[in-house]
């Protein structure tokens, strides 16, 4: 088995581009009659996707697209189990609203946990899982359940495969008649598009991050539509395949406190700035200042460093998967630069042993692909 920072570049090299063509990789052989046919009357115009890690980052992307593009299907997303303080009353109960628990692994505890305290609601609800216990679960009581299939999926980190997420549940929400609009040309045409728009000198600037970042906290922000799904990812990669401490916030809420840790740090800082030319008029003048004020040349400037990512792009998906490109080539330099090894934390911490590279050797040696 290879190396995770091996696998990562091999993965941005050959893969991450074209893996947006492979949106035929699941199943919906296990959704009930029952359930297709709620869909198809239209009962549902909202989903509450419940997930953990990367199982449910896709959750906070497809949600941010439906707003995006103004598909008329409202999208929630909580990350744990203890729904009734995540999610208001009034949208759990209502029948209008779909619950997708997402586990690719099907055997984190926090899913099974939010499948059994929806016991009341299970003839709307759909399991998202490429198998495990979730879905055992789904088929003894009789709860639909659609499979991910992906044909190369790495097993230990299951964050690789995001745009490939995306592309299959904007099939999936399709063929099962949650959205009406067929995304399907648009996806097709990303890896095109990102072979331009992810150009040499973005790729360049992605190094120049990587090296101004070394022995930095990492500060990243945006506005709210970037915030939920480009940054909690982003923030993923930085922490799991560089290894390297991150954080989030929402710019104009950052502008009104944590600014202040910037005062006269002792410690490197590297803050990246997500603009989008979007934005409304305050929100872009509020950036320009912020950058005045961290890279004036004054003392108490000198451990600070900004960097401005420009979400340029005509489309949602093509600023998205463009900065997801960005930050993971940022994310795979970081990392080389620390060769941290790993030791396991994410599944020792979580209690899923499915991810733990013990297993997954053991599980390779008997299949004789180790």
């Amino acid at each position: 088995m290879f190396t995770r920072l091996d696998r990562y570049a091999d993965f941005l090299n050959t893969r991450y581009r074209s893996d947006f063509l492979k949106s035929d990789e699941y199943s919906l052989d296990e959704v009930t009659p029952d359930l297709r046919k709620r869909i198809e009357s239209g009962q549902f115009d909202r989903i509450v996707f419940s997930g953990m890690g990367c199982s449910a980052i896709v959750s906070d992307v497809i949600g941010t697209f439906l707003n995006a593009s103004g598909s008329g299907v409202e999208v929630h997303v909580f990350n744990d189990y203890d729904f009734p303080y995540l999610v208001p009353r009034s949208v759990a109960d209502d029948e209008g609203t779909l619950f997708i628990i997402s586990s690719y692994s099907g055997h984190s505890e926090e899913p099974v946990r939010v499948f059994r305290a929806l016991a009341d609601r299970y003839h709307r609800t759909l399991l998202l899982t490429s198998g495990g216990r979730l879905a055992e679960l789904g088929r003894e009581a009789g709860v639909s359940v659609a499979r991910w299939e992906l044909s190369q999926p790495d097993r230990e980190y299951p964050l690789f495969h995001v745009g490939q997420y995306f592309s299959i549940l904007l099939d999936m929400f399709l063929e099962l008649g949650l959205i009406k609009d067929d995304h399907r040309a648009e996806v097709a045409a990303l890896p095109g598009h990102l072979a331009t728009d992810f150009s040499a000198a973005l790729q360049e600037q992605a190094r120049a991050t990587a090296r101004c970042s070394q022995d930095a906290n990492l500060l990243m922000l945006a506005s709210p539509k970037w915030y939920m799904s480009l940054l909690k990812l982003a923030k993923m990669h930085f922490n799991e395949m560089a290894m390297a401490p991150a954080t989030r916030n929402y710019f104009h809420e950052f502008c009104h406190s944590e600014v202040a840790t910037l005062s006269d740090p002792d410690r490197r800082h590297s803050v990246l700035l997500f603009r989008d030319p979007d934005d409304d008029a305050y929100t872009r003048q509020k950036m320009d200042n912020l950058v005045r004020l961290l890279t004036r040349d004054i003392p108490q400037n000198r451990n600070v460093t900004v960097t401005e990512i420009a979400l340029d792009q005509p489309t949602f998906m093509r600023k998205y998967f463009t900065a997801l490109e960005f930050v993971q080539h940022t994310a795979l330099e970081l990392g080389r630069s620390y060769d941290t090894r790993s030791r396991d934390l994410i599944s020792e911490a979580a209690g899923n042993p499915w991810y733990h590279t013990t297993a997954i050797r053991a599980e390779a040696a008997a299949a004789g692909t180790g």
